[in-house]
């Protein structure tokens, strides 16, 4: 984790049908993890960048960089997601 960073936004449960989640916060990181046991997950990081979450991953992916939104693109699946800014 940054060491001189705080968490700025947190679920457990974000999935496809949420859509764009903005966070209304810069950030250092975006970390994730696939709670699907076996689909991949694609997430959208401010409309262009676009990153796969593997899926049953023994811990979270590190995303970092500044984003203010993500979105996940695959159907049927659900992230934790923790954000550091």
């Amino acid at each position: 984790m940054y060491a001189t960073s705080t968490i700025v936004y947190s679920n457990t449960g974000v999935s496809s049908t949420d859509g764009e989640v903005s966070l209304g916060h810069h950030t250092d990181a975006i970390y994730l993890y696939n709670t699907h046991a076996s689909t991949d997950a694609s997430v959208t990081f401010n409309g262009n960048r676009s990153v796969l979450i593997p899926a049953g991953g023994a811990a979270y992916v590190c995303v970092p960089g500044d984003y203010t939104k993500f979105e996940i693109t695959t159907a049927s699946v659900t992230l934790a997601v923790y954000v550091v800014g």
